[in-house]
């Protein structure tokens, strides 16, 4: 201890973890301790450098003070003799990052104070310096030992379903205080329950989506009604995506297992299965529109609807156009889209997309055009008399599909009545009853894709022709698209090629089009 009077001048490096257990020292209580110790070693405090966060190798987060100080120290403008910390896991439980400060404080002759052992560490000298890198090692162990043993809390956690990590949106948490094995106050989660107001949210995502609405329509729609994450950030269709395969929603939790690519070498999780969780059907709450068993089953058909391969809730990526994609070029074969470049005036006009083969500026007069054919098709009664699947090859395969089903639904009725007598036939049963409810799955969907009817029932309900042009006006953008993009054919109205003017009999709209019919 230095027991002299010379006076030093010092700056302290603050750092304190996110702690719900209130045991952790606080950035200000650690400067108290640091002002006493200081007085002790006749050292003046200066500018502190601060920040909030973990220290250890598990934190991919940079800590903005710290690459502060670090840059300081190198460039000279640290100002100071003495660097103070409340503990050396403050300064980085990273065995490189804290050999690193020792290196640079060294070289930059400024020495090291640690409150919690009121010692003044000369790095010129060896000793103090192989103390303060043996701490660093003891540090990282502590570090790796708090990780391990998390991570065996939160895979405990996991198979017995409770509750960790980021609440869903439409769930809240309840926590309580307990004592560790260590003896420290600290938090835990004591059950998961619907919220009332954001459950009705994720209700309204999910009878959205199984209405046929896009996410990006859901977006626009919430974002209009000022629903918003609890940040305060409108919920792009994105996020939306995401929490629309969430089963926590159903009562579930995902189980996984770590496994290492053969070819990388890189750890991944990959998803093993399902699990009941410890928290109820996200449905199950007074004033809930539905039952939970509603929720479950509208889960599960609103899956079955966004894994639908055939599902294009906004063919063309971000579109603006009814039939860019749909229209092709006469000349190469390739999709017609919108730009404004090749316009003195900045108007749209239709392009070859793929090789810049033809143009048309008549874009306005084209989609008119359009528009009429399509309508006129609509308006007819015996437009949504067609049905797909009806040939004989199809009802064979049908047929096929069908007695596949119930075998493999029979099988695992009985799978399911198992009583397993160890662990291990568990299972293996349990890995036979997944295997056959994705066979199921995919069978069942070969069987709707057999089955279907005219999907412009769903895309565009039939109505009365009258109303048919203020239906299509209302009638959102990804909607109208599908429905040009499936009359559009050579086997319907056939298919809209786009002609060189060289290759046309005028230069009017309707003598630039070949109509292109199957055979």
């Amino acid at each position: 201890m230095i027991t002299d009077t010379a006076t030093f001048t010092g700056r302290e490096y603050l750092r304190v973890s996110f702690d719900r257990s209130d045991f952790e020292r606080s950035n200000e209580d650690q400067h108290e301790d640091n002002t006493d110790v200081a007085g002790e070693f006749g050292i003046a405090l200066g500018t502190a450098y601060r920040d909030v966060g973990s220290a250890s190798r598990f934190n991919p987060k940079e800590r903005d003070d710290f690459v502060r100080l670090m840059a300081d120290l190198r460039d000279g403008t640290f100002s100071a003799d003495v660097l103070q910390m409340w503990e050396n896991s403050r300064g980085s439980r990273k065995p490189r990052e804290w050999l690193d400060l020792i290196d640079a404080c060294q070289a930059a002759g400024v020495k090291i104070l640690i409150t919690t052992s009121r010692r003044l560490y000369d790095l010129n000298q060896w000793r103090d310096r192989h103390a303060l890198q043996e701490d660093s090692l003891k540090a990282a162990a502590a570090s790796e030992e708090t990780s391990e043993r998390v991570t065996r809390t939160l895979n405990r956690n996991a198979e017995k379903g409770k509750p960790h990590g980021l609440i869903p949106y439409g769930f809240r948490r309840t926590y309580s205080k307990v004592r560790n094995t260590k003896g420290r106050l600290v938090t835990r989660p004591e059950a998961q329950l619907p919220d009332p107001a954001e459950a009705l949210h994720v209700i309204d995502l999910f009878v959205k989506l199984h209405d046929g609405r896009s996410f990006v329509s859901i977006e626009a729609d919430w974002a209009a009604r000022g629903i918003v994450s609890r940040d305060s950030v409108p919920f792009s269709a994105q996020s939306l995506s995401q929490m629309a395969r969430k089963v926590s929603y159903i009562g579930k939790r995902v189980r996984t297992r770590t496994v290492e690519d053969p070819e990388t070498g890189k750890r991944r999780k990959t998803v093993i299965g399902e699990i009941d969780a410890a928290w109820p059907v996200i449905a199950d709450f007074d004033g809930s529109p539905m039952t939970p068993e509603d929720f479950v089953t509208l889960f599960h058909e609103v899956q079955i609807i966004l894994s639908d391969p055939q599902r294009r809730t906004n063919p063309g990526g971000g579109a603006k156009h009814e039939y860019t994609m749909t229209i092709r070029c006469d000349v190469c074969g390739g999709p017609i889209t919108v730009t404004k470049h090749l316009s003195a005036e900045g108007e749209q006009v239709y392009a070859c997309r793929d090789k810049g083969c033809v143009r048309l500026s008549e874009k306005a007069e084209l989609d008119s055009l359009l528009t009429r054919i399509v309508l006129a098709y609509l308006a007819r009664p015996d437009s949504y008399d067609r049905r797909f699947g009806t040939g004989a090859d199809d009802s064979a395969e049908l047929g096929v599909v069908r007695a596949q089903l119930a075998r493999k639904r029979a099988a695992l009725t009985a799978f399911e009545a198992e009583d397993p007598e160890t662990p291990a036939e568990a299972r293996v049963i349990g890995r036979k009853i997944e295997k056959l409810e994705t066979e199921i799955r995919e069978l069942a969907d070969r069987e709707s894709g057999l089955t279907a009817p005219n999907p412009l029932e769903t895309l565009f309900p039939q109505g009365a022709a009258e109303t048919v042009a203020a239906r299509w006006k209302a009638t959102e953008l990804p909607a109208r698209r599908a429905v040009a993009a499936l009359l559009l054919t050579p086997e319907l109205l056939g298919q809209v090629r786009v002609r060189r003017v060289a290759d046309s009999p005028s230069e009017a709209v309707q003598d630039r089009l070949n109509w292109v019919t199957a055979a």
